[in-house]
């Protein structure tokens, strides 16, 4: 159960329903990471709109941002958001198994070895920020990796971790859909664990 009443989107009014309508026309629903950010109506029309241009701008295809995004909520332990990442690669032809492989930290055969480089990188991101190191953004560079890559990998690790916090410290539920993906990625259950 939210720690927060989530806002119903049948009630909502004002900027809140705009932005509710907003997320609707995409999802064909309103998420309970929108209903429960929603006190800020404003703050959740910028997260979404942050949302859709992290994940669209840049030269590095979504399916790989999908990726970051999955394996950075299993590192801040949201399960809410590795469910959902989770659900966009699987409607990307990946495997529930393909995805628990690669959010544990094995590399991925769908992957290329630059690819999974960036992918290691994002973990350590996603994890902890401050481990990142000269060597690491050096090594990327050596394989092929822009700086601007390199700042649309750390742009997606962060726009992650911050919507993961907001699910992971509301406990916004599981949506139906997620249920059924078991998220069984190592994500703990009981957040006392």
């Amino acid at each position: 159960m939210a720690r927060v009443k989530l806002l119903d989107p049948a009630e909502a009014e004002g900027k809140t329903k705009e932005v509710f309508d907003k997320v609707e026309s995409y999802y064909q629903m309103v998420p309970g990471l929108q209903k429960g950010l929603a006190y800020l109506p404003e703050t959740t029309d910028a997260l979404w709109t942050l949302s859709l241009c992290t994940a669209r701008e840049g030269s590095i295809r979504e399916e790989l941002k999908r990726v970051f995004f999955a394996v950075t909520a299993k590192e801040v332990e949201c399960e809410y958001c590795t469910a959902a990442h989770m659900i966009a690669l699987i409607m990307k032809e990946w495997t529930p198994e393909e995805i628990s492989e690669v959010i544990q930290g094995k590399p991925s055969s769908r992957l290329t070895d630059k690819e999974n480089a960036a992918v290691k990188f994002a973990r350590v991101a996603g994890n902890r920020p401050a481990a990142v190191t000269n060597e690491m953004t050096d090594d990327l560079r050596k394989i092929g990796w822009t700086d601007a890559e390199i700042v649309e990998i750390v742009a997606c690790v962060a726009l992650m971790r911050y919507t993961s916090t907001v699910a992971a410290v509301l406990d916004v539920p599981l949506e139906p859909a997620m249920e059924a993906v078991g998220v069984s990625c190592g994500v703990p259950l009981d957040k006392r664990d």
